[in-house]
């Protein structure tokens, strides 16, 4: 496997809507924050405004581009960088073929058209992966490169399988969000370096993907956290000395072997403790040797309890965001301590 998919393997999509998206001028429309959702939002036709939500600029997107909102960041999308907003709940729409997760909306008024496509992706455990945790928090892929052409490719497979509506559509759209989600990083990765939107972070972590033994090391620890690594045992696996390996992961990754094994090994935690996990069985699945042990680094990481995480997890879960057109629960889109560590 290479290392690109040895580090995206872990992340999966849980669950996925759809939403086209019909505009005149004047239009806008704000979308509120997911936690752990994926947006991307491809113009089919027309130009569009997206800007994140803090993030102080907007990005110009043409006929083809593909806006995406990595961390479940409340954004907007608009005709023109100055367009008062319509909360996306508020848009007029309806279920396409009584299907609550494809919606087909319209706004705006008699001026030019646009057209967007645009896939809301829940992903299981999004910040297990580093690169996709230091993605920014808004980023636009264009251009003629082979990662965009591919996944302007599979938006078009994708608005052609919503709009029909074919036998079989309900499993190969959920199939089509994990594929979707890869073309969007592959894009991503060939782009890096070509804008300044993309962080260092990211940029050190591509180069660490182009070296053979830091690759293979990122992938052997984020597929395996709960092995007992050591930096002897790593550097034997990818032939290179203990002190060359430990020298070479440092400068290209930005932190020690160990450094990025415990934050692996934290972020699955994460993932399992939402789940309901009991502590014993998530110091086992993290390669800690004792609950005591693991409770430790989890409150030294995410700043709190792993059962007081866990808590307030099911009271999140127990209370989901709103799908489009319903109304907004109340507290909805708070990030937990544990989940705004994993960003940091």
């Amino acid at each position: 496997m290479d290392a690109l998919s040895e580090l995206l393997s872990s992340v999966r999509a849980r669950s996925a809507s759809w939403a086209c998206l019909d505009a005149r001028a004047p239009w806008g429309v704000a979308l509120r924050g997911r936690p752990s959702t994926f947006c991307v939002h491809h113009v089919v036709s027309g130009a569009a405004w997206v800007s994140a939500e803090n993030d102080g600029h907007a990005l110009a997107l043409a006929t083809g581009d593909v806006a995406v909102v990595p961390h479940g960041r409340a954004h907007s999308l608009r005709d023109r960088a100055d367009t008062p907003l319509v909360a996306f709940e508020a848009l007029p729409g309806v279920r396409a073929g009584g299907d609550e997760r494809v919606w087909r909306l319209t706004l705006g008024g008699v001026g030019t058209e646009a057209r967007v496509t645009s896939a809301l992706v829940e992903l299981e455990d999004p910040f297990s992966v580093p690169i996709v945790s230091s993605l920014p928090p808004v980023f636009r892929l264009a251009g003629a490169g082979a990662g965009q052409t591919a996944l302007v490719e599979h938006l078009r497979l994708l608005a052609r399988e919503i709009e029909s509506r074919p036998f079989g559509s309900d499993l190969a759209l959920a199939r089509m969000a994990d594929v979707l989600f890869i073309h969007v990083m592959r894009a991503y990765v060939e782009t890096l370096g070509d804008e300044p939107s993309h962080s260092c972070r990211s940029l050190e972590l591509v180069s660490a993907l182009r070296d053979p033994g830091v690759a293979t090391a990122l992938g052997l620890m984020s597929g395996r956290p709960e092995h007992p690594w050591t930096v002897a045992s790593l550097a034997e696996q990818v032939g290179l000395s203990r002190s060359a390996f430990a020298a070479r992961f440092t400068s290209l990754v930005g932190e020690p072997p160990l450094g990025f094994l415990t934050r692996m090994r934290m972020q699955r935690a994460t993932m399992l403790l939402r789940e309901g996990a009991t502590l014993a069985l998530a110091s086992q699945l993290t390669g800690y040797a004792s609950e005591a042990s693991f409770s430790h680094a989890f409150r030294q990481w995410s700043g709190m309890a792993p059962g007081a995480y866990r808590r307030q997890q099911h009271v999140r879960q127990s209370n989901p965001p709103a799908e489009p057109g319903a109304r907004p629960r109340a507290g909805g889109g708070q990030d937990p301590p544990a989940r705004r560590a994993a960003r940091a």
